[in-house]
């Protein structure tokens, strides 16, 4: 139930924290927070309610179906760790009122607020128990924030030699070696509290909300592709035409001879992971970590495996399986990064490409 709770109110504590608010107490299933804006206020209400509404599951695998959020603007009375007060007492109230994923707010609150960055519906007059005449109460319309996920941890992945790999093999046989592929990440996902965003040919794009997860997706997903081999194909053309043959080993495939043999390949694969904000639309993900990230991975020697230094920094504690920072990249990428294990393709992190 701990791990299960902290996960689930972990975007909560990021929010208030980023925007400058303070997380008074925790009440159970939620918390009680203080800023000195109303403003502030309110962009963290629309962010936490977006994050919940783009989808987390929690360690024992369910979704949290969402959460609700409160917003009162009043005099405090400060005792020891807590604040006390008829105001306090209005949210409180409120809250239980709130549709799931919604936001609502005072009157004083939307007197207080900067008018060109909100917009607010009315809902009403509400009464609450303890508080002696009504509230008029207001709906934050916060549409301007739905698709957008602050804070993300993006591993994208390029898996090396399937468009080699597809010269030479059905389209049976390459659907079905995609499909192994995608399985790996969903397993390395699946215990790793991950999310698979989108599958771009042999890019594959995934999120996380912790760097220490990010960091154990990338190794789980390292070993199972090395200890895994891809799906049996004939092998029968790579063993008589060297053009074919050629081609499969730029793709990293062992030839077994034998008439009746046949040759599997293993999963290379290049990943970057990198830290930021990200631009969800109806499908896929955009924004400029997802374009930095796949900029980074086109520079890459194959099989070279990276993370930003902010993904390193944010770790719970320093991980071995990251080397020194690499040399500077090309011209418009950023040059924070460091390299993890050894690259299948050599020493050299970049193409130059």
């Amino acid at each position: 139930m701990d791990e299960m709770m902290a996960e689930a109110v972990l975007p909560v504590r990021r929010v208030v924290e980023e925007l400058d608010g303070e997380i008074i107490k925790f009440t159970g299933d939620g918390y009680l927070t203080a800023f000195r804006s109303a403003t502030g206020a309110l962009h963290a209400a629309a962010q936490i309610v977006n994050l919940f509404i783009s989808g987390r599951r929690l360690p024992i695998g369910e979704w949290v179906e969402g959460c609700r959020v409160a917003i009162h603007t009043c005099d405090t009375t400060r005792f020891e760790n807590d604040l006390l007060g008829e105001g306090v007492v209005v949210p409180a109230r409120m809250e239980k009122q709130v549709p799931t994923n919604e936001v609502y707010v005072t009157s004083t609150t939307v007197e207080a607020a900067k008018s060109a960055e909100f917009t607010f519906d009315l809902i009403g007059d509400l009464s609450f128990g303890g508080i002696p005449r009504p509230v008029r109460v207001h709906r934050l319309l916060a549409e301007r924030y739905r698709g957008i996920e602050r804070g993300t941890f993006l591993t994208v992945t390029d898996l090396i030699g399937l468009n080699a790999l597809a010269a030479q093999v059905s389209l049976t046989a390459l659907n079905e070696r995609l499909h192994s592929w995608v399985s790996m990440h969903h397993e390395a996902l699946g215990a790793t509290r991950g999310r698979l965003r989108s599958v771009a040919g042999d890019n594959i794009l995934s999120t996380h909300d912790g760097a220490d997860d990010a960091v154990d997706f990338l190794v789980m997903l390292d070993r199972l592709a090395r200890d895994r081999v891809g799906t049996p194909v004939p092998e029968q053309a790579a063993a008589t035409d060297p053009a074919a043959a050629a081609a499969a080993a730029a793709a990293g495939v062992t030839v077994v001879p034998g008439p009746d043999e046949r040759r599997q390949a293993p999963f290379a694969f290049s990943a970057v992971i990198t830290y930021g904000d990200l631009f969800v639309p109806d499908f896929g993900l955009a924004g400029p970590a997802v374009s930095t990230a796949c900029r980074t991975l086109q520079a890459l020697t194959p099989g070279t495996k990276i993370a930003a230094a902010e993904v390193l920094r944010q770790l719970a504690a320093p991980r071995e399986e990251f080397g020194s920072a690499l040399a500077p990249l090309p011209d418009g990428l950023p040059d924070s990064y460091h390299l993890f294990g050894t690259p299948d393709g050599g020493e050299a992190a970049f193409s130059g490409a």
